[in-house]
């Protein structure tokens, strides 16, 4: 049995799409299903979801945009001097470059500033603001931040510097003294949806200030909006939509850098963006200044979009080699906690680059599934920086808050945020946070989840549904890609794939389904052909030398029935810790154990273990029936490993004995070494048969051996050849290797079950 890594939850739906509205858009029934289990029933929404309506509130809803618009408009007809003031991730740098490019084409005096991950951290910077007003600023504008930034907006407009503050992220206990803030989620207006993220509120403004921006600023807040992962719905589905429309038919030439420097020139979708340019445009932040990103998306040069996002590609390459390390040494740490029974992952150390600390943090949740924060230690400063993500059962701004009394400063959301705060803090944080978790899990489970969306049989699976289903994109948070659920599917091929081996491969069902899991390949050794296994996963079209055809890529799998497997072939390596107690190694009696997890034949084996290991090949099939009584294991792996066989060499039949005897009596005496094979050649027998023929005598008496010297014994006991001990041996010895080793595994598998009682 393979466990799923996630509790698969499938709930019908409780409403259903009437025949006659999916007879008039002409759905077909995974698209109905689909739209089912999204609760996307009345005709309305169907036809807008469809037809690609458009959903645009009115931006003078937001927050203050009438006492924003005014002010900036003051500030362009005097000549005032205006800051943007930007974010270090692909929201900020996209935000930055909507507004600052407003500005321009409004003939505004602006500059724009983002802060240093590193020196200045997140939000308003007191230094910085002090400097834009001995510059001669006298607005300006945040975007993408500034919501957490009381004391900082507070100073410079006691300067006289007014601040505009535009962002999205979650608002504290009280708002910042700025002179406007323009949030979707602001406590005194009824902006008609919330979660809009920081390049769509700029996207927002420049609306009203431009009255029809350029497409090219409605593609960098898509780009912003996939980036940041939130809520793919109502308007910013719009935005996504159109902004991904803009970039197919024509891509600007700063976006088409950056997919030439990854070699990308395919459709560009949300997945271009959310696993190429996102990632791209947040490496330069994660690691130096995010200046470099924001050049690139103002630059108007061809020339230069490439000489910049040539740059931007080596940051990316730098950014992933220092991931994978961090994230190694995390692992271990995170193992420690996890077995010391922590629930919330604080994980702190010296000279671990703060930039990336979020991506090594999202990687500990996928292994683990328990919210985690990941700090860097800088003793210079006394205090520690970085990044925490969650699970869906925790909300890390909630937790954070509790505990904000430890922390100098932080921002963030439900499954996200930065921080800072005082190296002795760590471990009261730490203590406090596991408390906190202590008591959630009193009522709530933390097992990891994945939402099935349908579940599928095989026949549904074709390349016209696929395509159906491509009609419902652009899929993200609250918006997701159809998860599906196959059962009951059974394995026709199963390879690991890639370097080290590190993928999983395997072809299923009567259609030859291809399946893609990534990075799972050790499961290949746990599947069998014919073996039927349960799927969850998304479907693609898989196109190799101009042909389509169905692909799932794996987001888990699980087996329902016990698992027996073959490893009796030399060709199977079994690559498993001897001394892993998961493990239960079951061993010939004449071998040597290794620990307490080793058991011989015969033996009760402690139910704790999951999987049993069948090492070697038992003395006899009693003593692995004992073993095999009342056995429970998920896994069992026959390897039955032994040093030779003799299943084909038989059992002497009676006439061999009699001429055999007859031969030893005529001569009385023997040197089996000079005369042994001489024997052999009268009987027509192998030098190994003759042994055990001779064994059989001497055990029963009918002969002695001295030294190789064989003598008849002319008094023996009348007995059977049946009855010796040496026989019995090896007819226990035939009968195990005709059933364990030669029979057919189907007939073994089925012995084996039968035997659990």
């Amino acid at each position: 049995m393979i466990k799923s890594k996630y509790k698969w939850l499938y709930e019908p739906p409780t409403e259903y799409i009437a025949d006659d509205v999916a007879k008039a858009h002409k759905l077909t029934p995974i698209i109905k299903k689909v739209l089912e289990s999204k609760a996307i029933t009345k005709d309305s929404d169907i036809n807008a979801l469809l037809s690609g309506s458009t959903v645009s509130h009115d931006p003078r809803l937001l927050s203050d945009m009438d006492k924003a618009i005014e002010r900036i408009n003051q500030a362009i007809d005097k000549n005032e001097r205006i800051l943007v003031y930007g974010d270090y991730d692909a929201d900020g740098v996209t935000s930055t470059t909507i507004l600052v490019n407003t500005l321009r084409m409004l003939g505004a005096e602006v500059g724009w500033y983002i802060p240093n991950r590193f020196t200045e951290g997140y939000g308003p910077n007191e230094l910085a603001f002090r400097n834009a007003y001995d510059e001669g600023v006298s607005l300006i504008i945040t975007v993408d931040n500034g919501i957490q930034g009381h004391n900082e907006i507070k100073m410079v407009q006691e300067l006289g510097v007014d601040v505009i503050v535009t962002d999205h992220h979650e608002i504290g206990r009280t708002l910042p003294e700025a002179y406007a803030i323009v949030h979707p989620m602001h406590p005194e207006f009824d902006y008609p949806f919330h979660y809009l993220c920081g390049a769509g509120v700029a996207f927002k403004l420049s609306q009203v200030l431009l009255d029809n921006p350029p497409n090219y600023f409605e593609s960098l807040a898509a780009i912003g909006t996939i980036a940041d992962l939130v809520s793919l719905t109502d308007e910013n589905r719009t935005i996504v939509k159109n902004g991904l429309a803009h970039l197919n038919e024509h891509c600007p030439p700063q976006i088409k850098a950056i997919l030439n420097q990854a070699g990308f020139n395919d459709t560009i979708n949300e997945e271009t963006i959310g696993f190429i340019i996102g990632p791209r445009l947040n490496a330069v932040g994660r690691l130096e200044d995010a200046s470099l990103a924001a050049e690139l998306l103002m630059s108007e040069d061809e020339e230069e979009a490439e000489f910049l996002a040539e740059q931007v590609e080596h940051f990316n390459i730098e950014r992933k080699d220092i991931v994978a390390q961090i994230t190694e040494e995390a692992l271990v740490m995170a193992e420690e906690k996890v077995n010391a029974g922590h629930q919330f992952l604080l994980l702190a150390k010296e000279d671990w680059h703060e930039g990336v600390l979020g991506i090594v943090a999202s990687k500990i949740v996928e292994t683990y599934s328990l919210p985690t924060l990941i700090l860097n230690i800088d003793l210079e400063q006394n205090h520690a920086k970085g990044s925490a993500r969650s699970i869906e059962q925790v909300s890390m701004f909630e937790i954070l808050s509790a505990h904000q009394d430890l922390i100098s400063k932080f921002g963030g959301h439900h499954m996200a945020a930065g921080m800072t705060m005082e190296i002795e803090n760590i471990e009261p944080l730490e203590q406090g946070l596991n408390e906190w978790m202590a008591q959630l899990t009193e009522h709530t489970s933390l097992e990891p989840t994945k939402k099935v969306t349908v579940k599928l049989e095989e026949k549904d699976i074709t390349v016209g549904n696929i395509n159906d289903i491509q009609k419902l994109s652009p899929f993200g948070t609250d918006f997701e890609k159809p998860l599906f659920e196959i059962d009951d599917i059974d394995v026709t091929d199963v390879k690991a794939i890639g370097k080290d081996k590190a993928h999983l491969k395997l072809v299923a069902g009567e259609q030859q389904l291809q399946n893609l899991f990534w990075k799972n390949g050790q499961l290949a050794t746990q599947l069998e052909i014919g073996q039927p296994i349960n799927l969850l996963g998304h479907l693609q079209i898989n196109e190799w030398n101009g042909n389509q055809s169905p692909q799932l890529i794996i987001q888990d799998l699980a087996t329902n029935d016990e698992q027996i497997l073959d490893y009796r072939s030399k060709r199977k390596q079994l690559d498993i810790d001897p001394t892993n107690h998961q493990y239960a190694f079951v061993i010939h009696p004449k071998k040597e154990k290794l620990d307490d997890n080793y058991y011989f034949y015969g033996e009760e084996i402690d139910p704790t273990h999951d999987i049993i290991v069948f090492r070697d090949l038992p003395p006899n099939l009693e003593s692995i029936q004992q073993s095999l009584q009342g056995l429970t294991y998920s896994q069992l792996y026959l390897i039955l490993q032994h040093s030779q066989s003799i299943y084909f060499e038989g059992m002497p039949n009676a006439t061999l004995f009699k001429n055999c005897y007859k031969a030893l009596m005529n001569k009385q005496e023997m040197n089996l070494a000079q005369e042994g094979m001489q024997l052999c050649q009268y009987l027509r027998i192998k030098p190994n048969v003759l042994k055990f023929m001779l064994k059989v005598f001497l055990d029963l008496g009918f002969i002695t051996d001295e030294n190789g010297i064989i003598k008849i014994n002319n008094n023996p006991n009348k007995q059977a050849i049946e009855s010796s001990r040496i026989y019995q041996a090896r007819q226990a010895r035939i009968e195990v290797e005709q059933l364990l080793l030669y029979d057919d595994f189907s007939q073994l598998k089925k012995w084996i079950k039968n035997q659990k009682g």
